[in-house]
């Protein structure tokens, strides 16, 4: 295992520069010093070659559908593990990673840190069109246009998804090129310069000869720190405290209680056919408390949409709105709707307080829409990494929108 020529300052991956070097037991110069024994080199050389390709351990790295068919492919119909591929649960003990499904922006600076933890000889296989290139996601803001923009892909198994007898047809495959290198006869493969140029992705391929070195660079640094990107999931130990409301004793079902509720007591007697009702800001806390004492104990949802500027004969100003329902629990269950209308930058009262499940429901309304919840003990991003710039529920914001150094 070589040291790279110039080590960079600082903690770099991969540590080690082996992209040059041909896979050999330590075992053949202790041999070929011996004398005599150099004719047993050529036995032991198959020897070896049969129980490395015989013995593939994989790492499963299946993000979304395709796992299913990976979880298959290990049960009785096809067994891998008749072939010696048994799956590992740590990549310091796996020779093949297997991508089965989608990957995001979030995951990749992971996935590329838990590849370069594998131990060489390495072998990574693309199981699916969404590993291979983001398929039905590839011109999302969140997703990867294919693994091999992060990692070198050695085998290919389209589909959406592959069957388990593809996932075997690609490890079979695998072994025929792990022969064939070890032989020293893998192919050339063919090139065709005008495929390569249609099916570019955003981001150049791994083994792509016009791929800028920098992007490697930068993909790397953010495998170093993926994790220190975003917060903590634990609440800050300096954050507010939570405080629930305690529970009430159930009170009797009335039919049309809930829109009782809202014209006497908070005044809201527009009740649209096609929408909820709206209340104000200032009010909708109280009713949530109001509608939990009668019976309301469910929180069901928080969902923020975002109404961007128009102009002409239906113009509007900008504006959000953020709809709750709760509903009972057993039988005859009854839901109730609500909306909070918002201008840009205005805050909502949290429900924290009332019902300790909008803690995470208006995290994401947060993390999506950049709608601020006051009072929220622990309001940060949920679903996307803590550097990302923008919420990409908006209507202005891009869909395709480029996130260097992943797409």
């Amino acid at each position: 295992m070589a040291m790279s020529e110039d080590p960079p300052k600082g903690k770099k991956l991969p540590l080690y520069d082996e992209s040059a070097l041909p896979y050999e037991h330590p075992l053949y110069k202790t041999l070929l010093s011996v004398p005599g024994l150099s004719v047993a080199v050529a036995p032991l050389d198959m020897i070896l070659q049969w129980g490395m390709t015989n013995a593939l351990w994989i790492f499963p790295m299946a993000t979304s559908c395709c796992g299913i068919e990976l979880m298959a492919a290990a049960a009785s119909r096809v067994d891998l593990d008749r072939m010696g591929t048994i799956v590992r649960a740590t990549p310091r003990q796996a020779d093949v990673m297997v991508v089965a499904g989608t990957i995001t922006v979030k995951m990749a600076p992971r996935v590329k840190t838990l590849w370069e933890q594998m131990p060489e000889p390495k072998w990574c296989i693309a199981m699916g069109s969404c590993a291979i290139s983001g398929d039905f996601y590839r011109n999302l803001y969140s997703v990867i246009p294919g693994i091999d923009t992060v990692l070198p892909v050695d085998v290919y198994i389209p589909g959406c998804p592959p069957n388990p007898e593809g996932l075997m047809h690609g490890l079979m495959r695998l072994q025929e090129k792990v022969k064939l290198a070890r032989e020293g006869g893998l192919p050339t493969r063919e090139e065709n310069p005008a495929l390569l140029d249609l099916t570019r992705p955003s981001v150049m391929r791994f083994k792509d000869p016009a791929r800028d070195p920098s992007v490697t660079l930068a993909q790397e640094e953010a495998a170093l720190h993926a994790t220190a990107q975003d917060s903590s999931d634990e609440r800050p130990v300096d954050g507010p405290a939570a405080t629930f409301a305690p529970a009430e004793a159930r009170a009797p079902e009335v039919d049309g209680e809930f829109e009782a509720i809202l014209a006497g007591e908070f005044g809201v007697t527009e009740l649209p056919k096609d929408a909820p009702p709206i209340v104000e800001a200032a009010r909708h806390v109280a009713l949530a408390r109001r509608l939990r004492a009668a019976g309301y104990r469910q929180l069901v949802l928080v969902a923020a949409t975002h109404y961007p500027e128009k102009t002409g004969a239906k113009a509007q100003a900008e504006r959000f709105e953020v709809t709750y329902g709760l509903r009972t629990v057993g039988a005859r269950s009854r839901l109730a709707l609500w909306r909070v209308c918002l201008a840009p930058g205005e805050p909502v009262d949290t429900l924290v307080g009332v019902f300790a499940g909008a803690d995470w429901q208006e995290r994401e309304q947060f993390d999506l829409l950049g709608v601020t919840f006051a009072g929220h003990p622990d309001l940060r991003r949920l679903m996307l990494s803590g550097d990302w710039q923008g919420h990409p529920l908006r209507k202005d914001y891009p869909a395709d929108k480029a996130c260097a150094p992943w797409r």
